[in-house]
């Protein structure tokens, strides 16, 4: 079948497959086994279901062995070797087939499921499965100039969204009608409407939007500074049934994916006049990221950072207040974004990733003062070997409409 218009490029493909051979080898695993739909993606340019076997060195050509859709697969997929997968039971010998004895299997364990992990390690009786999945997602972390130009379109589409925002924002509008209409301007410009979360038991719809100084602030389970009440405990975050009132903050954050790439970016409305103390905190919410981002160059820690935003956070007296409040504070103050919404770098106090070029993340310093609302703003920014530049050029400042 001939290639689709958006397929990725068969040299993307196969040197992003180098260098999970290159991991491979280091690790001493002789084959990788790759089942999760966004890391089938990433190695293969198709989600189809199925199996994509890597061999550690390479004598053989690795093979994406697929269940369905496989004629899908070969439409979309630059690879040399695309079988189709008739029964599970196949697996092994085709395994056997690409790298013959292979005593140490590397698997996706983070994404796994408990039940298919028993199952695979009954077929692969005489075998260790081993965990591949930091490799994986280390390889991810470093964007290619291919990937990096679908992101600068994914934040072009987002910064149109915040310039297209107050059109929809009117006073006595629900939260849910204002959250449609944005989700309809950006599924008209071609955003892809699914987002893919690696974490267990996270799970998001376009981002978040709240108004006033109650839900704005409202904690949910999702890791983020913030939640919303949602429209019911089912779904307790983003929009609700709330009415959108004057002189209230209305929080806008939310993901712009085109071609599968993630930009996360947050912007602050309000009909007719903030607080003051709700604009006294953004400026130092934006002060915090703009120190971020002088200081972010590469070689500099992710930790480095963390803890220099929150010793800042503390001199500006917003610590207690800063990405969340008590228990429900997030422990990082920028995440990475790609093909996933929570990638790597992480900027927490855990992460000693030193900043590389090519690596791309959403940072968002934000403050929150319940009862009165949320400052700071998000952008999603690249690494480069000048330091930080950021995709998202919308005005950062409390937009007054």
């Amino acid at each position: 079948m001939r290639s689709l218009p958006d397929s990725i490029p068969k040299g993307e493909i196969y040197q992003r497959i180098g260098q999970l051979q290159a991991k491979m080898k280091e690790k001493e695993v002789e084959a990788a086994v790759i089942v999760q739909n966004i890391d089938l993606f990433y190695f293969t340019g198709s989600c189809q279901s199925g199996h994509l076997i890597v061999p550690a060195d390479g004598g053989s050509e690795p093979c994406y062995f697929v269940k369905k859709s496989y004629l899908r697969a070969l439409s979309e997929s630059p690879l040399n070797n695309i079988r189709l997968q008739e029964k599970f039971r196949e697996i092994p010998s085709r395994l056997d087939e690409i790298a013959p004895g292979a005593k140490r299997i590397g698997m996706e364990l983070d994404v796994l499921p408990a039940v298919l992990y028993f199952r695979y390690r009954a077929m692969f009786p005489k075998a260790e499965i081993v965990d591949i999945s930091g490799d994986i997602k280390e390889i991810r972390m470093i964007k290619s100039p291919y990937e990096l130009k679908i992101i600068k379109k994914a934040a072009e589409l987002s910064d149109r969204m915040f310039e297209a925002a107050p059109r929809f924002l009117k006073e006595g509008k629900r939260e849910i009608e204002f959250a449609a209409e944005v989700e309809h301007f950006l599924r008209s410009n071609g955003h892809q409407g699914g987002m893919r979360i690696r974490q267990f038991n996270q799970e998001c719809f376009f981002g978040h939007i709240m108004s006033g100084g109650g839900n704005t602030t409202c904690p949910s389970f999702f890791d983020s500074p913030t939640g919303g009440r949602g429209l019911s405990p089912a779904y307790p975050q983003s929009a609700g049934w709330k009415r959108i009132n004057r002189n209230e903050p209305v929080l806008l954050d939310y993901l712009t994916i085109i071609n599968g790439y993630n930009v996360d970016c947050t912007r602050v409305f309000c009909l007719g006049k903030p607080s003051v103390k709700l604009e006294e905190a953004h400026l130092a919410a934006l002060k915090i990221q703009d120190a971020i981002v002088k200081m972010g160059k590469p070689g500099v820690l992710c930790s480095e950072l963390y803890e220099f935003a929150l010793k800042m956070a503390e001199d500006l007296g917003y610590r207690e207040h800063f990405m969340g409040v008590g228990t429900d504070q997030a422990a990082f103050i920028g995440h990475g974004v790609g093909l996933e919404l929570d990638e790597l770098p992480v900027l927490t106090s855990r992460h000693q990733y030193p900043l590389e070029e090519g690596m791309v993340f959403a940072l968002e310093p934000k403050i929150l003062l319940p009862g009165i609302g949320v400052a700071g703003v998000e952008n999603t920014v690249l690494v480069t070997a000048q330091g930080l530049e950021k995709l998202n050029l919308h005005p950062e400042e409390i937009i007054v409409c």
